[in-house]
């Protein structure tokens, strides 16, 4: 199977003159153009893939709104470092969003658990170390510190929320 060849930037431009005035087609030309390496840029720096669809969509929505403002020798460049930005504010809500959840966490923790967290992601102790300062059995550290990470992962899944995948027709990352 070929795959047809990238466009140029000269076709690129183009098709953002033509989406600027509200060609449709020509935007979805484009879209379908871009869309892989900015998805791959987005997932690259988001780490999953369904914060990676939510900012590729605002991109293209910004993209479509603003194609008349865009640096039009540059559209795929344009593309890139719209979705770079967007993906890294996204990514510092989630990291913002991550840490109060597990701040949360931590304290419904009980006091066992939140004392090997702070002696073992804190403090820097080995487990075998937090068991010889506390007095509890290694096996019991395991356990509680078992526990708590289970805790803040379960919290960790809440930060993410499904989304659906762009259409990606045509496009080779």
């Amino acid at each position: 199977m070929s795959h047809p060849l990238p466009l140029t930037d000269t076709e690129l431009s183009d098709l953002l003159a033509r989406t600027a005035t509200g060609d449709a087609d020509a935007f979805a030309r484009l879209y379908d153009a871009t869309c892989a390496s900015a998805y791959t840029l987005a997932t690259h720096i988001l780490r999953n893939e369904q914060p990676a669809q939510r900012v590729l969509r605002e991109v293209y929505v910004h993209v479509w709104e603003h194609a008349a403002e865009a640096e039009a020798r540059h559209p795929r460049a344009w593309v890139l470092l719209l979705t770079h930005h967007h993906a890294i504010a996204h990514r510092r809500t989630l990291d913002a969003q991550a840490e109060a959840v597990s701040r949360e966490r931590l304290g419904d923790m009980s006091l066992e658990q939140q004392r090997v967290i702070a002696l073992a992601y804190f403090g820097g102790y080995s487990q075998t170390e937090i068991a010889a300062l506390t007095g509890e059995t290694l096996s019991a550290v395991r356990s509680l510190t078992r526990g708590a990470l289970d805790q803040l992962q379960a919290a960790a899944r809440v930060v993410a929320s499904p989304i659906t995948l762009p259409r990606v027709s045509g496009a080779v990352a």
